[in-house]
């Protein structure tokens, strides 16, 4: 087996963890927690999405709030952006990364973003493009890369010919969703591995849910086959609310744990991620209900 001496977790409370929430937290508030994330030791953080705020209200401080981050030398800001006017937001803020979404499964994609997974691939070409001459980073996430919802299991080819038109279009990394939580770990293994060895200069990162107990297995399954980078959340929040049965992300602290006990190394301070675990279900319940409209 293959125990690398670090391993680059990224956390994405922020966005991923509290778009699926009934409450709206404060701009300030975020921004406070987001500093705390910072001092815990992350460096690379996904903080909100440009989808329109009748969708995702949960995210409708997205343009303040890139706005106003915190800017700490080595640390990366990242952002979901799903169209061209969102584009068109992300590029007026202070975030570094574009994190270009879609599905593997077209079930799922005509469910959350309307349209079919080609439709979404032709659109993000030209989205990668304009975000490359503007110098920021990109990122292609292909969600539902294991399961759907819909679907049931999704077949490895498509996944593989979603990720080969993200990097023949010039995304900078990959990023694989398990975004209900049902992947296996040999399925975490066999695509992943396969992509890598196709993919040979294209960083590999996972993004797990923890449905059945297999969130911490799926993490080793993805080291083994070279994942470089492992999302997590903070007291494990999170969930799409366009997959149904979708449960949270895999805990910071309980990934944290996990590595370190077995010697690799993250650079995030375990005894601040259990802190975390209890302030962010305290803020969500001192936080204003979200409404039916915005």
């Amino acid at each position: 087996m293959i125990f690398p001496e670090k391993l680059k977790i990224r956390d994405v409370t922020l966005r991923d963890g509290l778009q699926n929430e009934a409450v709206f937290v404060e701009t300030d508030q975020k921004i406070n927690k987001i500093k705390n994330l910072i001092e815990a030791g992350f460096d690379r953080l996904e903080v909100t999405s440009f989808v329109h705020p009748k969708w995702v209200p949960a995210m409708q401080d997205a343009d303040e709030l890139g706005q106003n981050l915190p800017m700490s030398p080595g640390v990366e800001y990242e952002a979901l952006v799903p169209n061209k006017r969102g584009l068109d937001r992300f590029l007026k803020s202070k975030i570094h990364n574009a994190l270009f979404f879609l599905s593997a499964s077209t079930e799922h994609n005509q469910a959350n973003l309307n349209k079919t997974t080609d439709q979404s691939l032709e659109e993000i070409k030209e989205l990668i493009e304009i975000t490359n001459k503007e110098g920021r980073k990109t990122i292609g996430a292909i969600s539902t890369a294991f399961v759907c919802p819909f679907a049931g299991v999704v077949p490895y080819s498509e996944v593989e010919r979603v990720a080969e038109h993200l990097v023949n279009h010039g995304v900078n990394e990959l990023g694989l969703g398990d975004t209900i939580g049902k992947a296996t770990p040999r399925q975490v293994y066999e695509y992943c591995s396969r992509l890598a060895e196709k993919f040979l200069d294209v960083p590999i990162g996972l993004h797990l849910h923890d449905t059945y107990g297999y969130g911490l297995a799926n993490v080793m399954a993805g080291i083994q086959a070279g994942v470089h980078l492992v999302d997590v959340a903070q007291a494990g929040l999170g969930g799409c609310p366009y997959a149904p049965g979708s449960p949270g992300n895999i805990q910071a602290s309980r990934v944290v744990a996990f590595l370190e006990q077995q010697n690799i190394k993250t650079g995030i301070d375990l005894e601040q991620l259990k802190k975390l675990d209890i302030e962010f279900p305290q803020l969500l319940s001192n936080s204003k209900v979200l409404t039916k409209t915005v």
